[in-house]
């Protein structure tokens, strides 16, 4: 078994940490203000879910919840999120003790303040990542932990990871919901929805007697839809992205599960461009339609990691554990570094 294919992450949800560093909302000391702003741990739930809990619980619209970053349901996320209410103490106990079950759980942790103005999408710093690495063997962790030191300033292609493409225990297939939402053809969007599991019971009933599919997807939170186009814009950034690692560098086109081949520079020194533009959509939610638009987006990112807590690996045997600590900015994907550390690892092994 190759290097790269030996390490596991995301074993258990704990196994991965991600905590928001978000741009802090203007606080209102005193009244009057509309909004409570929260600090909100969870696992098991994707920040689409937690949004429809907390909207369902406290009895109020989609639009009345905002959160800056999606985060993801297989892991330990804190983020702060917006709520069109003015929440006291005993709502907070109230919607803990509703929301804690056996393997996932919605927590707020505290309120941080009131103000008048919902967080908005994508305005945050980054997130820090904490993030257990098992199924290490002993010269895999000695190379890993080498390769670390060596290089604790580290660059890696932007690429979007598996997350945007689908959801955990799910097909990947966002890009297509997308595509066909591009496309208007909202019955094969549909189809492609359905597939996911990831659509109430009632939009299913009506979706059986539907003849303009377009319709079903109002029913939908409208930054699930967005997210779909999204999605879309994402595989169209990445086929771009590949594109130009070939063009500007000695590259190696690699298979990345659940997203597709995308090139690697084969050398630690190599230059390319550092904006990627590729064309996409952007969608319009009242009109639910789309435009074009172009997105740019760095094509390099640079971050310091961090390894420590070397232990024995209490889930599988003779197999060590090691931790990678690291910031990154918004919209840049631990899973893909951690990817590309250990494809690294397997180029430089086979080059001594």
């Amino acid at each position: 078994m190759s290097s790269q294919n030996q390490y596991k992450i995301k074993c258990i949800n704990g196994d991965f940490q991600v905590t928001e560093v978000p741009l802090s909302p203007n606080l209102k000391p005193q009244k009057p203000y509309q909004l409570t702003y929260i600090w909100l741990q969870k696992s098991g739930f994707t920040t689409f879910d937690a949004i429809e809990q907390i909207k369902n619980f406290f009895k109020i619209a989609f639009d009345d919840v905002s959160s800056q970053g999606l985060k993801d349901e297989d892991a330990i996320t804190e983020q702060i999120i917006s709520i069109k209410k003015v929440l006291r103490n005993k709502d907070v106990i109230a919607f803990n003790k509703r929301h804690k079950f056996k393997n996932k759980f919605l927590l707020i942790k505290h309120i941080i303040g009131y103000g008048n103005e919902p967080v908005k999408e994508r305005m945050l710093h980054g997130n820090s990542f904490r993030i257990i690495v098992r199924n290490l063997e002993n010269t895999l962790v000695n190379d890993l932990l080498c390769y670390i030191s060596n290089r604790r300033h580290y660059h890696f292609v932007n690429y979007y990871d598996n997350q945007r493409f689908g959801m955990l225990g799910g097909p990947y297939n966002t890009h297509l919901i997308g595509k066909a939402i591009v496309k208007n053809d909202w019955e094969r969007a549909y189809g492609h929805v359905k597939i996911t599991n990831n659509i109430s019971s009632e939009i299913i009933a009506k979706a059986k007697h539907a003849i303009d599919f377009k319709k079903i997807f109002k029913e939908m939170d409208p930054r699930k839809v967005s997210f779909f186009v999204s999605s879309y814009n994402s595989f169209l950034w990445n086929t771009q992205a590949s594109s130009i690692v070939k063009k500007y560098s000695k590259s190696k086109c690699y298979l990345f599960e659940n997203v597709g081949r995308l090139h690697l520079p084969v050398g630690n020194l190599f230059q390319c461009p550092h904006i990627c533009e590729a064309k996409g959509y952007e969608f319009m939610a009242k009109k639910l339609s789309v435009r074009p638009k172009i997105n740019k987006r760095n094509l390099i990112v640079a971050t310091t990691v961090y390894a420590g807590n070397l232990e024995k690996d209490e889930l599988h045997k003779n197999m060590k554990k090691l931790s990678l600590s690291f910031f990154l900015p918004t919209g840049s994907y631990a899973t893909m570094i951690i990817q590309q550390i250990f494809i690294k690892l397997k180029i430089r092994k086979i080059s001594q």
